[in-house]
């Protein structure tokens, strides 16, 4: 069933709760029915995600799986997992799935469910086996969220805790754990009042989130959020929260992930739904406080309301159309350079800096005046001869390792070929002496389906072996250069994002510097410009007036610009 196959095996578990060893057991599992039927495995072809669930198809171990088995042309034959909902427990995922193997002509094998997809009535079986998996999730999600009201109701923990408290084991006569009392952590209670009281005193978020963080205060949520320190948000998350003077509230949103990935998002529930309690032993900020903070809150929130009601300075759904945001990160401590306004013009500084104060770089970057020096470096860089001829050479060199691996997977193909037609007669043989069995007849067609693969394969690779290709022109780099720039004027969003592809890890680093300006620093990849899609509708290249002076850069150095100026000027 498996001879002469190129077999993959994929195999998950979706919590943190179970073995690691279970991904061994079902890979071992899975080894055991290939070699039982003929087959072999490779090592690089045995896919695992650990720890990751089912109801997402945004796992990188499966994400590599299926590049192989939609590659053209496919490099690999046949995915044999321990059972389908390994692959998916959605059931909208799972159909996904079975349309794209199905079209790649991948078979898809489960070793407990035996449900194998080249077999006639596979997509009825596999389609009861999926929703049968998305069911499971819908009940387990029941019920764990009846078991969590249970708790809520009984006082007990349900999970994360705002800071200032925390959960102590309660037990029963019998000495087992009957859930977890939520109790006051005095020491971090203080931090609590500290803030209301700081708040009170007339300081602003920021300036509280600075204070904390330069007397080293631990952040909330320790460990897992926040790891570098408080900002502005968490503070006013906090004064909204009425957990502190004893109101507590369960259910009051529904987490969903969006559909095939693993981001989560949150509604509000209908008010019938939210269960609410109020715990006096567990009141930390006095009614006075309370009452008078948020009285400050809404002052401050009238003081800057704009139209519609918008408070100055929230996001209004609006996309950031800087260019280079994303894309610049500071030196200092690595954070991203995000985009200020300022009196005249807007400005990149220290995201670390700006909301936490742990950042010693202060010195802001006009987003003008780095977006004309940036791209001005680059549209010289892919219009200086001697960059030009070395981008040609590393073309070419690219084109000769492209023609000696498709050389080599050429010579493997028609080797594997010569093999299976090998195979092919010796069955022809034996079916001419005389043996007609059911084996020997189906392992024929398997053969003769395998050698048509390889031929299809061969005679692609020789396709592709024979199309020339011309090494860019310096006018085609200059075009392409001026292309992107184009697509930047248009579209700042995906333009963006085929800039990032030009550099490292797709960022630059600016280094501050002691006469008040930036050098900005970064690997660039000069071939990748050929490999973007500048493509759209929406405009036609057009030649861009140049930007002033800028510095030629040393061909083996990654600083890609710099410039002299006042602070505010690169």
């Amino acid at each position: 069933m498996f001879a002469g196959r190129r077999i993959a095996i994929y195999a998950r578990y979706s919590s943190q709760l179970q073995r690691e060893s279970s991904i061994e057991d079902q890979v071992r599992r899975c080894v055991a029915f290939i070699v039982e039927r003929g087959g072999t495995i490779e090592k690089e072809l045995v896919f695992s995600d650990a720890a990751v669930s089912g109801s997402s198809l945004q796992r990188p171990g499966f994400e590599k799986l299926m590049r192989l088995a939609e590659a053209r042309p496919a490099k690999i034959d046949t995915i044999v997992t321990e059972d389908m909902s390994r692959m998916s427990r959605d059931f909208a995922d799972s159909a996904d799935i079975f349309r794209r193997l199905n079209y790649a002509r991948v078979q898809l094998v489960g070793v407990a469910d035996g449900i194998d997809s080249a077999q006639r009535h596979a997509k009825m079986t596999f389609s009861l086996k999926a929703l049968m998996s998305d069911m499971y999730l819908d009940d387990l999600r029941d019920k764990t969220l009846r078991g969590l009201e249970g708790r809520a109701l009984a006082g007990f923990s349900t999970g994360g805790l705002p800071i200032g408290y925390m959960s102590r084991p309660e037990k029963d006569a019998y000495d087992r754990v009957i859930g977890h009392r939520i109790v006051i952590d005095e020491e971090r209670a203080d931090v609590v009042r500290r803030i209301f009281r700081l708040y009170l005193d007339g300081k602003s978020l920021q300036t509280i989130a600075y204070q904390l963080n330069a007397d080293q205060v631990p952040p909330a949520r320790r460990g897992r959020y926040r790891r570098k320190g408080w900002v502005a948000s968490t503070i006013r998350d906090m004064l909204y929260n009425r957990a502190y003077v004893g109101d507590w509230k369960f259910k009051k949103r529904q987490w969903q992930k969006v559909p095939g990935t693993n981001t989560r998002r949150y509604r509000d529930r209908p008010a019938n739904e939210v269960i609410q309690r109020t715990y006096p032993e567990r009141r930390i900020i006095d009614d006075e406080t309370w009452t008078a903070v948020q009285a400050r809150l809404a002052d401050v929130r009238a003081c800057y309301a704009g139209r519609h009601d918008q408070t100055k300075g929230r996001a209004t759904g609006r996309q950031n159309n800087y260019i280079l945001s994303g894309l610049l990160y500071c030196s200092a401590c690595g954070a991203p350079m995000t985009i200020h306004a300022g009196t005249s013009a807007r400005y990149y500084r220290c995201s670390d800096q700006k909301k936490r104060g742990t950042c010693g770089n202060r010195l802001a970057l006009r987003e003008d005046v780095a977006r004309r020096r940036i791209l001005g470096a680059l549209r010289q860089r892919y219009s200086s001869p001697t960059s030009i001829a070395y981008m040609r050479k590393r073309f070419a060199e690219r084109l000769g390792e492209l023609s000696r691996e498709v050389n080599a997977e050429l010579m493997e193909r028609r080797e594997r070929l010569a093999r299976v037609e090998e195979k092919m007669a010796g069955l022809a043989d034996f079916i001419a002496g005389g043996e007609r069995s059911d084996y020997i007849t189906k392992t024929l067609h398997d053969h003769e389906a395998q050698a048509k693969q390889e031929r299809a394969a061969i005679d692609g690779l020789v396709r592709q072996a024979s199309k020339p290709v011309d090494l860019p022109s310096p006018d085609v780099l200059l075009e392409r250069a001026l292309d992107l720039e184009a697509l930047l004027a248009v579209d700042p969003v995906r333009g963006r994002e085929e800039l990032k592809r030009l550099f490292d890890n797709g960022r630059l680093l600016v280094e501050p510097q002691p006469e008040g300006h930036y050098i900005a620093r970064g690997r660039v990849f000069p071939l990748a410009l050929l490999s973007l899609d500048l493509t759209a509708e929406t405009y036609k290249p057009r030649s861009f007036s140049a930007p002033g002076p800028v510095k030629r850069p040393d061909s083996n150095s990654s600083k890609l610009w710099s410039s002299h100026g006042c602070a505010g000027r690169i």
